[in-house]
């Protein structure tokens, strides 16, 4: 039989144990930029902003504590799984995005202009650096400025920008490593933006373009050669897939004149514009009937 000191002692042991497995919970703006995520054991006023989030959306839960539990993470898989999420229990990035999207299904297109959420970029399947909320408004501001004005041109955009950063991982292709030639036909002009701008004359156009019609003079989108990809990828992701898709392709005048062509023969065309070639259109036109799902 435990002596009093000895149960003393246990329950000191327990309740440490227990402490050491809370953790002060990262902030909703660590979580918005994909740097963090609410798991069990976590404290904080932001497991409680989510509690009252989930309220919202009809999913019931304590809004006053401030430890994420796990009666709060089998509420939280209950709301991804819903979503079309990973259905993790853990509440990051993807999962917030949506939580805080209070736009309707339709609302993100009004008379010619886009105002895309976060939320829906994550319930179409975008990951972290598209999801970023200086990614989401720059996202919204190329759909704008490049004349993408109907939603059957953003869904061909957002489905071909899905496979181009494989689902929003990535603004530089896998191959490129700065300050390395690397060994492809058109490096050191790698992968770069949400369209993967390629080849040094696109490098070389799109510069010319910022200065003559942006009046943005910025040689480093062309120079030095081994860091032009990096540089355009973290500076100009949308702004390069904007220009190429309106201006260097010429897309929203193609999509116009294929309107009467199936969906799946139009991701094609799109595909082989984008690519040079259809190989794996099919995947990109899995992305578009994603688009058309969320973005109504």
């Amino acid at each position: 039989m435990n002596t009093e000191h000895e149960n003393a002692v246990e329950n000191v042991a327990e309740n440490s144990a227990e402490n050491a497995a809370k953790a002060a919970a990262p902030s909703l703006a660590t979580i918005r930029e994909g740097n963090g995520y609410l798991k069990v054991g976590d404290v904080g006023n932001s497991v409680v902003t989510c509690r009252k989030l989930l309220n919202s959306k009809g999913y019931s839960c304590n809004t006053t504590s401030t430890t994420y539990d796990a009666t709060l993470r089998d509420v939280v898989k209950k709301f991804q799984a819903a979503m079309g999420l990973t259905s993790d229990g853990a509440l990051g990035q993807a999962t917030l995005a949506v939580l805080e999207d209070t736009q309707s299904a339709t609302g993100w297109f009004s008379n010619g202009t886009v105002s895309i959420t976060a939320g829906k970029l994550a319930r179409m399947g975008f990951g972290k650096m598209v999801l970023k909320p200086a990614n989401v408004a720059k996202l919204n501001e190329a759909c704008n400025a490049y004349a993408l004005n109907s939603k059957t041109k953003v869904r061909h955009f957002l489905a071909q920008g899905m496979a181009e950063t494989d689902k929003g991982a990535t603004f530089m292709e896998y191959g490129y490593k700065p300050g390395v030639a690397g060994t492809a036909d058109y490096a050191p002009y790698y992968g770069a933006g949400f369209l993967q701008l390629t080849w040094d004359y696109e490098y070389k156009d799109f510069q010319t373009y910022m200065k003559d019609v942006k009046k943005i003079n910025d040689p480093k989108i062309v120079t030095p050669p081994l860091y032009a990809t990096q540089y355009v990828a973290n500076t100009y992701p949308f702004e390069s897939a904007g220009w190429f898709w309106n201006v260097y392709k010429d897309l929203n005048t193609k999509i116009v004149s294929w309107a009467s062509l199936s969906a799946e023969e139009t991701v094609k065309k799109v595909t082989d514009v984008v690519r040079g070639t259809t190989s794996g259109y099919k995947t990109r036109l899995t992305y578009y009937e994603k688009a058309k799902q969320i973005f109504q």
